[in-house]
């Protein structure tokens, strides 16, 4: 099996140790509306022929912009406020890649693009995982739009969809071994996997929504630092 293998045991030993306490801060729930009725919130256009899944409320707070994410709507540590949109397009991965590759040349007014440059290595963890994303600021407002291969995505992440609810329910004590475990053996650990303003968070999230289908996924998320 891949290099997640002894990452799951450890997780799923200390999973079934026992849970307690609360889940870590993120993305808040919202009532969910019929597939392809939902409004987009966001300041952000959605690709053609994109069918959105979920859209609610984004609160977070971030306390260090440094990790596997790197990119953390732009603004680096802070309390955030904003929305969440997960979709599905119909066309093909290369079609929406480019659509991105448009947004990223002529961003929404008033936004300007953050070059890949400026956070290497959050790309190169984000491509490893089958996720191709932008990152666009407007003075105190980030984005982070991503496009997901899902196939990809879950060859390689798809382990974690049945383990992560229960991770957030551990007390930090359980978690910290279990993170520097994966730390060591991955480059991220699952605290960081699972920030919901990271390119990887928002592929986890969004493999929940796709529900197995192949057809290329993509999350908008953009927050005001307050």
């Amino acid at each position: 099996m891949k290099k997640f293998t002894a990452v799951s045991i450890a997780v799923a030993a200390a999973l079934c140790a026992g849970c307690s306490g609360n889940g870590g801060q993120g993305t808040a729930s919202a009532p969910r509306a019929t597939a392809g009725t939902i409004a987009n919130p966001t300041d952000f256009p959605m690709a053609p022929g994109a069918k959105i899944l979920d859209a609610k409320p984004f609160n977070q707070t971030i306390v260090n912009s440094q990790g596997a994410g790197g990119t953390t709507l732009s603004q680096g540590a802070g309390t955030y406020h904003g929305h969440s949109v997960i979709a599905q397009s119909t066309a093909s991965l290369a079609e929406v890649k480019a659509w991105l590759t448009k947004l990223e040349a002529s961003p929404p007014a008033g936004y300007v693009y953050v070059a890949d440059a400026q956070h290497p290595d959050a790309v190169s963890v984000a491509s490893r995982y089958g996720v191709t994303y932008a990152v666009f600021k407007r003075g105190t407002k980030g984005a982070v739009i991503a496009v997901i291969d899902p196939s990809k995505a879950h060859d390689k992440l798809g382990f974690m969809l049945s383990l992560v609810d229960k991770y957030r329910m551990l007390p930090e004590s359980m978690r910290a071994p279990i993170d520097e475990e994966t730390k060591k053996q991955t480059g991220m650990s699952v605290t960081e996997a699972l920030d919901p303003s990271a390119p990887v968070g928002m592929t986890i999230e969004a493999l929940r929504e796709v529900n197995g289908s192949d057809d290329p996924a993509i999350v908008e998320v953009d927050a005001a630092k307050v």
